[in-house]
């Protein structure tokens, strides 16, 4: 069922709320703008989160990346999700499509606790939506960093994927200088932590910068050593 249409999933009447506030999916993920993110929700309080999705003019969340280590329960800079397609399973959880739109700065505007089947209650969090956007520079300088970026991906594709890299990065990076910054975060294969880094970056020059290091740093660790040559015969 498609958000537009709505389908089996309708807003209820009366609930639209006027203020920018955004349930928050706190994730193992980071997202970037113009990125699909799949999902599957089953946790009481995230079908919550479906509904009070539900109740706005446009549907939308954040997904911040999770922490675990006794402070925030996420990192404060997030990106907002639109819903592009949303359907009710039979066994009640809800399958989601969201398209990675603004960042923003996430922190914690409201506590809801949502009672669980075990009989307990589990936190769903909400922030105000507060815009942080990415500084954009001298377009010479974006459009040099993007193809260094872009020359770094193709060598990185080389190294860790499989078939013609070089032929499937240049059929699906985007035109647009953001996109590509995302396009090539989004494939990286780091740990979510290290993306974190590629969404914080102050500016598309510095996301694609910290992309092209963090790339050419992971090709000359897969490199083999170079083989040192003979030792001239000292007789």
């Amino acid at each position: 069922m498609r958000v537009a249409a709505y389908g089996a999933v309708r807003r209820r009447p009366g609930t639209v709320r006027a203020m920018q506030e955004l349930a928050v999916f706190p994730l193992d993920l980071v997202v970037f703008p113009g990125q699909t993110v799949p999902l599957v929700v089953f946790e009481a309080r995230y079908k919550r989160l479906v509904q009070s999705v539900l109740e706005l003019d446009e549907p939308r969340f954040v997904i911040a990346r999770a922490r675990g280590d006794g402070g925030a329960p996420f990192d404060e800079v997030a990106t907002v999700v639109h819903v592009v397609e949303l359907a009710e399973q039979p066994d009640g959880t809800y399958t989601l499509t969201g398209h990675g739109r603004e960042r923003v700065k996430a922190t914690v505007a409201r506590r809801e606790d949502v009672p669980e089947s075990d009989g307990g209650t589990r936190p769903l969090y909400f922030t105000e939506e507060k815009p942080l956007p990415l500084r954009r520079d001298d377009p010479n300088e974006e459009r040099v960093a993007a193809w260094d970026a872009i020359e770094a991906f193709r060598r990185y594709a080389a190294t860790f994927f499989v078939g013609d890299a070089a032929k499937v990065v240049d059929a699906h990076v985007p035109e647009d200088l953001l996109y590509q910054a995302s396009f090539v975060c989004a494939n990286v294969r780091v740990e979510p932590e290290a993306r974190q880094t590629l969404l914080d970056a102050p500016s598309l020059v510095e996301r694609f910068r910290r992309a092209e290091r963090m790339m050419d740093e992971r090709v000359a660790a897969h490199a083999p050593a170079p083989i040192a040559s003979p030792a001239a015969d000292a007789s």
